[in-house]
């Protein structure tokens, strides 16, 4: 395969399959990106060659080994992020060897290799006092206070990601009768949270402070009239947990993102008493078994249980059953 073959399969892989024929979203095609442009670069340096100057050869399943142990010792990526690189790794290979099939025994060996086994994670929630003592902690005084307020809030009451909030725009939000929000999730499946009145209420505050001319555009912009991206609502959860971990010595000891709201709404809702196949709407995963961990994870649950299995100490009196001469004398006769 030529370097000129080669660098039209690359385009085509963006260009045709990932966007035309398979039509993945934005954020997976950057996942897709973010992981051939990597490798490339990695190959340039260890060939020595530009990158226009490379063919499917040079990318041999050594020099991807090779790259992905760089992943790990040099960048400092886990054993989850070595493993989402080599995924679309194995995807753009699967679809070059169709393309080229002289370059078919070169792409199976790399479609070949192994996912990393990963140590499985113990899942970080908060519990409802920290919630709290977050949403007190921020200064509701000025509009970037209120506006902060309001995005942790729906954070902890909707369960909804990062790039989710992100994306939401005020044309998928009903505020009057029956509040809701109308979410677009991991592979544009869509599901609708209910919306408390009062959360319902700060949304059209929130929108009428800040003279909102639209009724589609993002719910959330930044100081500058951006859209707020997931780095930023990051960046502001972090803030703001900071913040509050100076008078609470518990959130200190947690690394709280955005993420550890949905982790933190999907265990009050199981303790609220809630059916799993609800949570599992509320959160929008696919498969019940996927929500099925939040059980093993919730520690309160763990303790109700343990409480539940407590041995009960002996009184020291005797068995009812040996003070009752009628009854020994009726066993003993049998």
């Amino acid at each position: 395969m030529t370097p000129a073959n080669f660098a039209g399969h690359v385009q085509n892989f963006f260009t045709d399959y990932v966007t035309a024929q398979r039509d993945l979203s934005p954020h997976t095609r950057a996942s897709y990106r973010d992981a051939i442009k990597l490798l490339l670069s990695f190959a340039s340096r260890q060939q020595q060659k530009p990158v226009v100057e490379l063919s499917c050869e040079d990318l041999s399943p050594d020099l991807v080994l090779k790259f992905l142990d760089d992943l790990h010792n040099v960048r400092g990526n886990t054993t989850r992020t070595r493993n989402t690189r080599l995924a679309a790794l194995h995807t753009f290979f699967h679809y070059a060897a169709a393309c080229e099939p002289e370059a078919m025994g070169v792409c199976q060996r790399i479609c070949a290799i192994p996912f990393k086994k990963a140590a499985a994670r113990t899942m970080l929630y908060l519990e409802h006092n920290e919630v709290l003592h977050i949403l007190g902690s921020i200064d509701r005084s000025t509009g970037i206070g209120r506006r902060d307020y309001l995005l942790v809030l729906l954070l902890f009451e909707t369960g909804i990601r990062a790039q989710e909030m992100a994306s939401l725009r005020t044309s998928c939000l009903r505020l009057t009768d029956s509040p809701q929000a109308r979410i677009l999730g991991k592979g544009r499946k869509e599901r609708v949270c209910p919306l408390r009145k009062k959360t319902a209420k700060l949304i059209r505050d929130h929108l009428r402070e800040r003279g909102a001319r639209s009724r589609d555009e993002p719910l959330f912009l930044s100081v500058r009239g951006e859209p707020l991206t997931r780095f930023g609502i990051l960046r502001i959860v972090q803030r703001h947990v900071r913040h509050a971990s100076r008078n609470l010595p518990s959130l200190a000891a947690k690394r709280v993102g955005a993420h550890t709201f949905r982790h933190t709404a999907a265990i009050h809702l199981l303790r609220a008493g809630n059916d799993l196949t609800v949570v599992r709407g509320w959160l929008g995963h696919v498969s019940v078994l996927t929500t099925d961990q939040y059980t093993d994870v919730d520690i309160e649950l763990k303790r109700r249980a343990l409480q539940a299995a407590e041995v009960v100490a002996p009184s020291g009196r005797a068995p009812s059953w040996n003070r009752d001469p009628n009854l020994l004398s009726w066993l003993e006769a049998l």
